[in-house]
Parts: C-alpha cells; structure tokens; sequence
C-alpha cells in the first residue's frame, strides 16, 4: 500500500484537499494519506479530517533567526525585485518609515543592494543558497518524515517555513516531491520557490507557461488538472449539490429578482473599495439599475481581522444595508489556516456566484471562479483618492496573472465609477457578452470547467506513485 503526505498550511488547501473529498478519493484508492498542519483546534477541520479517514499530525516548527533573514534575501538574490511589481510593491513597503522601524528598513536597502551583487556574481549566489538549503534542514522535520515513511509528499504553499522545511527533509530523505500550487499569483507575485518538486499538478496551461519560464520545468514533469474546489461550484451549478436553501430569503432579499454580488479584497490592496460599495449600494437603492435589482455585499475574510485591514469599514458596511442591499458576513475563522472556510459557508459562497448576474471584485480569486461558471465579471481596481503606487488599487493591474487573465477580454476593467455603472448597465442588457471570452479564459486558467478536478488530482497521482521517486 502506497503512503503520502499532504501538507496543509494555509485555508485555500484546505478547501482543495478536505472540502472537495479529495482525500478521501485517494484512501478509496488504496492510498494511506496523512495530513501534516499547522492548525489542531478547529472542530470544523478536525472533523472534516476524522471523516476523510486520514491521520493528521500537527508540525510545531520554529521559524530561527537565520531563516528569518533568508526569506527577506531571497526575493533580492534569486530575482531582480525591479522587474515584477508584486515583490517591488512589498520592497516600497517595508522601506516606508510610517509602517517600519529604521533598522527594517536598512536591512531592506542592504538587501536591495546586497541581491544586485550577488545575481551577478555566480559564486557568492551559490554559497548563498547552500547557506539557505542548510538553514532548512530541521531535524523535527527528518525525524517526522523517518518515521512516517511516506512514498511522496504534496505541497501546495512551497513558501511556507513548515513546507520549505518538510520539503528540504524529503529532498533528504529521497521522498517524491509533488506540488499542487495553491493560487493564481502563487509561481509570479509569491517570490522565489527555495524547494522544488519532482511533478507538478497545475489548474492549467497559464501555470504550466510559468513553470517552464520560471524554473525551466520539464513539459513531462507537470500535469493539467484543474482546481479542485472549484468543482463545489460545478456541481451546484450542473444540480449534483444542493445550493444553500433559501439563502436569499434569510438574508431578506427576493429569490424571484436579480442580483450583483461584489466580494470585497483586503484594504491592504483596495483603500477606497468602501467608498466605491457605499456609491453602487445607493444605486441600487435608487433603481438606477432597474427597479428589481438588489445587491450582495461580501467581505473578505481579511476586513475582519484588524491585522489584515482597515476595520473602520465595518461602521460603513452595515449602514448600505436596506431591503435591496444587504452583507454576507463570511463564517471567519482566526486560526493558523489563514482564510480556513467552513464546508457550509463554501458551499453557500458558491451558491451566491452561481446565482449572481454581475460579479465585481478588485482583482481576487473570485474573478476566475466568476469566469469558470461564465458569469458576467467587472474588475474594479481604481481608486477615489490619490495613493502612492505601492498602496494604490490600480496596481493591481500590473501584476502578471492579472495582466494574464484581462488580456484574455474575459472581464470589463472599470477605472472609474462612471465605467463602473455603465458596465454593469450593459451587462444586464447583454448577460451573453464576453461570454466567449469567458469561456477561453477558463480554459486557459482551469484547464476544464467540468468539475472533474478533483477526479484528475487522483489519477495523476495514482500514475506519480507508479513511476517512483527520481533519487
């Protein structure tokens, strides 16, 4: 019988690996699957676990000074932080004396300057990352996997202190190492992978491009499989899954009439997405969008978590709510599985996209599950004050999977409320425009919008665990 490791550090995995029964489909297949986390007291997780009949294991790593200062290097020495706005974006924030201490801010300056240096003297970028290979190498990690044994381990956040260090042991150990990519963004806005992989699972051709560009991947290595939890929103759209019942009714709207449902992104990349909300709420009120139009309002999880936004949004929020507008607070969880959803609020999130007539967001995952099911999708990543470009929404637009994905013509980019309203007026009148555009990008995004994802997960590692690791 073959054994294999899942590594969950972060939400979105979990979502993929225990929400969609992925784990379970591998333990039908004679699998042994044990889950490696960070997080042990959610009772939502832990039973979502006891029922996928696999073992978890809590890892209690310790993040040491030394691999602290390499996580800050190694986006200045393996690449040129100039040359993609995501990471120079986080750069201009961490040298900006409101938001960091002096000392943070010249050991960024120093690694700007240090990174310079060594990309362009082979040597000094060698000895770099054994230095950053060896700071990896964790005993709590080999003594784990030693005693687990596994035939192959999966990671999915390969930037991760737990999985880099997991990762680095099984390198060790000799272990086959697969990586299913969390995210979109994850290969071009995430920084440097210091781990890679033997195989690679991708949600489609647009990952498989960067994999090759990137890491110079071998075309046989990867495997187009699609995204696991976004066959939740097939099956309620194709009726294999029952949608959250009466959902519109208990949030007091209409089920009978129309919606626009805009799922909100953290302040930290959208500062004035209330302003925006608070000006489409009393459109909605005042019928500039017919008279049966009503209007959801969905926070990211992030905008109730003071760490991660702006929490002065709340007052804002409830006060846009009337009998055609109302906020679907998501069921939050604060624990280390950082956006962790519970099965319920999952299956009612998709309920509300595959309901929706217009979806509107900045620029979040929620754009490509708006795609998959081909509903009509409106970007809105503009502001209503002057911001620097480093907290600026408009940014957004120069990072490489958005830039990717509107290309593609699969959305309206609205750059101001005027562009805003007229889109959505236009989308009403014509729900079937872009709609093939839409389709394409799917396809490219998705691989398949069949809601098989999580069949091909399996079969390809079935077909992985024949071939053996590379060692």
């Amino acid at each position: 019988m073959k054994h294999l490791i899942y590594l969950i550090s972060h939400g979105h995995t979990a979502r993929g690996a225990i929400q969609t029964g992925l784990l379970n489909q591998l333990v039908k297949q004679g699998i042994t699957v044990t889950v490696i986390s960070k997080e042990g007291g959610n009772p939502d997780f832990l039973k979502m676990i006891s029922e996928q009949r696999v073992k978890l294991y809590i890892y209690h790593g310790c993040e040491s000074r030394w691999q602290s200062h390499c996580r800050n290097l190694r986006n200045y020495i393996h690449q040129c932080p100039k040359e993609n706005p995501s990471l120079w974006e986080k750069h201009l924030r961490r040298i900006d004396p409101t938001l960091s201490s002096r000392k943070r801010i010249l050991f960024t300056k120093i690694s700007l300057l240090l990174g310079k240096v060594i990309r362009h003297f082979k040597p000094a970028k060698k000895i770099f990352k054994y230095l950053e290979q060896y700071t990896y190498q964790k005993q709590e990690a080999l003594a784990l996997l030693r005693n687990l044994n596994p035939d192959l381990i999966i990671s999915t956040r390969p930037v991760d202190d737990m999985e880099i260090e997991l990762l680095r042991a099984s390198e060790i150990l000799c272990i086959t190492k697969v990586m299913y990519i969390l995210s979109w963004d994850n290969i071009t806005s995430k920084g440097f992978f210091p781990i890679l992989a033997d195989y690679y699972l991708t949600w489609g051709p647009v990952m498989n491009e960067e994999l090759t560009e990137f890491y110079k991947v071998p075309k046989d290595c990867i495997y187009s499989t699609g995204i696991t939890h976004f066959d939740v929103h097939a099956k309620i759209r194709d009726g294999l899954l029952a949608p959250t019942p009466d959902l519109l009714k208990k949030m007091g709207l209409d089920p009978s009439h129309p919606y626009l449902f805009f799922t909100m992104s953290a302040s930290y990349y959208a500062p004035n997405e209330i302003d925006i909300i608070e000006e489409l709420a009393s459109k909605v009120k005042d019928g500039f969008f017919g008279k049966k139009m009503q209007l959801i309002v969905r926070p990211h999880m992030a905008n109730l978590m003071s760490s991660r936004s702006d929490l002065n949004w709340l007052p804002r929020l409830e006060k846009i709510i009337s009998s055609r507008v109302k906020v679907d607070f998501p069921n939050v969880d604060n624990s280390l599985l950082t956006w962790y959803m519970n099965k319920d609020d999952m299956v009612r999130l998709s309920s509300l996209i595959n309901g929706a007539s217009v979806c509107l967001n900045s620029g979040s995952t929620i754009a490509i599950e708006a795609v998959y099911l081909n509903i009509p999708l409106i970007l809105t990543p503009f502001d209503t004050e002057y911001w620097p470009y480093w907290k600026s929404a408009e940014r957004l637009m120069d990072y490489f999977h958005l830039k990717k994905f509107v290309a593609t013509g699969a959305c309206v980019v609205a750059q101001n409320m005027e562009q805003l309203f007229s889109a959505i007026s236009t989308y009403i009148r014509n729900p079937n425009l872009h709609s093939e555009e839409r389709l394409h990008a799917a396809k490219i995004e998705c691989y398949r919008n069949d809601g098989k994802a999580t069949e091909r997960f399996v079969q390809n590692i079935k077909q992985i665990l024949t071939i053996g690791n590379k060692c």
